[in-house]
């Protein structure tokens, strides 16, 4: 029994000893595909398997410009590897056609299809583009992204955006658009100095045309009456989403009902809230008598539930 296992670790450790075999003849495609910025071994071989990732992810040369073909004769290719992959070509045969054409495929994106884009993105119609170059926007082949950002403040009539495009996730060119306006429509501005924390009434404010893009402009009065001032607001100044929000159900410095749960038993009590609260929200309060502070929970106006 001894024998017979020294036997066969003997067999085992030749047959690891041995050096892996790859198909002795390297078949080289006649036409190549690419999609990346550079030319891999894995691009080239008709039939890559058996052949160890280290190798067939070997840079051999950069990629022809997109949407450009470039041809190469095999000599020069097996050459490249040869230089590139010593060891790998050994004792092999090229199998491979007289020349070989490597293909950059692209896809076009013309002015006129992504003006409709801008428009949707930024949520405005009467734009028009200025200063277009009239050559389309040439990309990789793949799946496309498409994402537009305003760059400009919008205080005039001509707005500058970003666009950039990605392909496969990753982004591979981004350009500067600037666009002209035809907007007319009503903002609201503040018809007289408003301090930071007051609720906003209707006689506090006043329509405004413009034909200009103001971002985050709120165009509904409705929208506005009823929230409280996030900062000082001057006589003349837009009203914008972030100059505002909703009252809060708790005001800093104000009496708060308090209500504590144990088991059955509910109790309740007045404590001073220390901070503006929302629905929800957890906020400090101070008992008035013992000023000692706990944690309560925004459940109503003017009321809390304190933590047990």
């Amino acid at each position: 029994m001894k024998r017979f296992f020294l036997l066969f670790m003997v067999i085992f450790l030749l047959f690891l000893s041995q050096p892996v075999l790859y198909s002795s003849t390297l078949t080289l495609k006649a036409i190549v595909n690419i999609s990346e910025d550079k030319v891999y071994l894995k691009d080239v071989l008709e039939d890559p398997s058996g052949i160890p990732d280290g190798f067939l992810l070997t840079e051999l040369f950069p990629a022809p410009p997109i949407g450009r073909n470039m041809v190469y004769s095999s000599q020069y290719v097996k050459q490249i590897i040869s230089m590139k992959l010593p060891s790998l070509i050994a004792d092999k045969d090229f199998s491979s056609p007289e020349k070989i054409t490597f293909i950059r495929e692209s896809q076009v994106i013309t002015h006129d299809e992504l003006l409709p884009i801008v428009k949707e993105r930024l949520n405005i119609s009467d734009i028009e583009l200025l200063s277009v170059n009239s050559s389309d926007i040439l990309l990789p082949a793949g799946n496309l992204e498409i994402d537009v950002k305003q760059l400009s403040s919008g205080n005039s009539n001509v707005i500058v955006v970003k666009v950039s495009f990605y392909v496969d996730g990753k982004n591979v060119k981004s350009i500067n658009l600037s666009l002209k306006t035809n907007i007319k429509k009503i903002v609201y501005v503040a018809s007289r100095y408003i301090q930071k924390g007051i609720l906003i009434t209707e006689d506090m404010i006043t329509e405004k045309f413009i034909e200009n893009i103001v971002p985050y402009a709120v165009e509904d009065k409705g929208d506005i009456i009823g929230k409280v001032t996030t900062r000082i607001i001057y006589p003349g100044q837009i009203i914008t989403d972030s100059s505002i929000a909703e009252e809060p159900l708790v005001s800093k410095n104000r009496e708060v009902e308090a209500i504590r749960r144990t088991g059955n038993l509910t109790v309740t009590t007045v404590l001073i809230a220390l901070q503006d609260g929302y629905l929800g929200q957890t906020i400090r309060l101070r008992n008035p008598d013992s000023f000692r502070e706990v944690l309560g929970t925004v459940v109503g106006k003017d009321k809390v539930e304190v933590f047990k």
